[in-house]
């Protein structure tokens, strides 16, 4: 740190700009220093945000060796992400690492070993817990207002097919890239992290008709996951629909019902403790949120205060993981069709 401030870099030019955003309004930390292949992305934030005296690298392991810099925003594409974050924390740097924490299993596991080997902090940048009415919902849900939760079902609904059209290489397409795992891990952590469980196996189905062009198995999936308590929830990915990006969600208690999207600056709450009813349900009111679905400076508020002053981590390295192996094991099931269990031990 210098003068009380964790001394920042971004790495990725193209989804980081929120990150340097929230650096930039953020007392605790100073940006120092940006990254990306492709220095003209690096060019154009540097004046797009007014970062006079920014240091600009064209190379991750500049940042790595870079004895003043405290704290990495991993922002690449998600395939570079096991490989930087293994290097920053072994140069000593705290990670925020945009979702997903990696696109492969056993990568996964290599970043938690290595966040148990440098004792560094690592956060995964999964925004839906830090989305106002997905934080409420969760707190409804910890308090019992819909009674016990025994089914729930979110969506990751977000038509890729603009994406062709835009400028830059469009980096999400690629084989490499399951779009379960690189977008629709956004609803499976939310599911994981409202119903506060861990999963047991999953079961589900893809199919292939809105990116018939695009190098991937599946652009849209329906997956169904058993939790060990019992609750079963299901997921529904795609990528190749037709209809405006949403995340709407549904929670079903044994005493009121739950409905909430990251794009809505409403949400509904059925609830008989609310009404202190007699009878088994009871209609739904409707309360005001805030839209807010990519909340960075949360994450980076939560960085500084686990760090700094010992708060517990929500988004740590073995969430990040238990994410990604809830996410395989439902492609595996798509790809088999058969029931495959999750990994959990991280």
């Amino acid at each position: 740190m210098k003068n009380g401030k964790f001394q920042a870099a971004v790495i990725g030019m193209g989804e980081g700009f929120r990150h340097i955003e929230a650096y930039k309004a953020n007392p605790e930390f100073e940006l120092v220093a940006i990254c990306d292949v492709n220095m003209e992305y690096c060019e154009k934030r540097k004046a797009e945000y007014q970062l006079d005296g920014i240091k600009m690298y064209s190379d991750y392991r500049q940042v790595v060796a870079d004895p003043d810099i405290d704290v990495v925003s991993i922002c690449s594409p998600d395939f570079y992400h096991a490989e930087q974050a293994i290097a920053l924390m072994g140069a000593g740097k705290h990670i925020l690492c945009e979702k997903p924490m990696t696109l492969d299993l056993q990568e996964a596991a290599d970043i938690a070993e290595a966040v148990r080997r440098t004792g560094q902090t690592f956060l995964v940048a999964h925004p839906t817990r830090y989305t106002p009415a997905f934080v409420l919902a969760k707190k409804m849900i910890a308090r019992g207002d819909i009674g016990d939760i025994f089914m729930a079902e979110t969506e990751y609904a977000h038509n890729y097919r603009g994406m062709d059209r835009a400028a830059k290489p469009n980096w999400r397409k690629d084989a490499r890239r399951d779009p379960l795992l690189g977008g629709g891990c956004h609803a499976v952590d939310f599911l994981r992290w409202a119903v506060d469980d861990l999963i047991d196996e999953s079961f589900a189905y893809g199919t292939k008709k809105g990116l018939a062009d695009w190098p991937i198995d599946f652009d849209s999936y329906f997956c169904l996951y058993k939790f060990r308590k019992g609750t079963i929830g299901k997921v529904m990915c795609s990528i190749g629909l037709s209809a405006p990006y949403t995340m709407r969600s549904v929670f079903y208690g044994t005493k009121g019902t739950i409905v909430c999207d990251n794009t809505s600056s409403t949400m509904q709450l059925s609830s008989v403790p609310f009404y202190d009813s007699p009878w088994d349900a009871t209609p739904f009111v409707t309360i005001p949120v805030e839209v807010n679905n990519h909340n960075i400076p949360s994450q980076i508020r939560l960085l500084a205060d686990v760090v700094l002053r010992g708060a517990t981590n929500t988004a740590s390295v073995v969430e990040g993981a238990r994410t990604v192996a809830a996410c395989a094991a439902a492609i595996e099931s798509a790809h088999t069709g058969k029931t495959v269990k999750v990994r959990n031990d991280f």
